[in-house]
């Protein structure tokens, strides 16, 4: 049964899909930023954004069955939000020292990042009300 164009709602599993997009971002970003850059923060921000993927891609494999599959979970999404917002302060870093990079550049960065972290912040909700039943 399909539904209407306006009910449809985002699928919670999206993060995967996002963290995709924002380690896709930060990589193809860091390799325009310059070179002197390198050492001081652009490995931080890919490394970062390698652990996000990693994490939630291990997270979703994770099932509710046992209570130690739903404790890591929950403990790689926490994780995951850590990483997230120690991404977005390299970025405010980075961003003093690459001011020629486009004001897109960085929006889409944060809005990336703040997508992701509601991403989870839904999915932990909802691993919460399904444990609970």
């Amino acid at each position: 049964m399909s539904v209407k164009v306006a009910d449809r709602k985002e699928s919670h599993v999206q993060f995967i899909t996002t963290a995709g997009e924002l380690l896709k971002h930060t990589t193809s970003n860091c390799l325009k930023f310059p070179k002197r850059m390198t050492f001081y923060c652009l490995i931080k921000l890919v490394d970062t954004a390698q652990n996000i993927y990693r994490d939630l891609i291990y997270a979703n494999s994770l099932y509710l069955f046992t209570e130690e599959h739903a404790k890591k979970r929950k403990e790689l999404f926490e994780k995951s939000l850590g990483y997230l917002d120690f991404l977005s302060s390299m970025l405010n870093i980075a961003i003093v020292y690459v001011p020629n990079t486009k004001e897109t550049v960085w929006s889409k960065w944060t809005k990336l990042i703040d997508r992701e972290k509601d991403l989870i912040k839904a999915v932990m909700k909802s691993d919460e009300k399904r444990q609970t039943k």
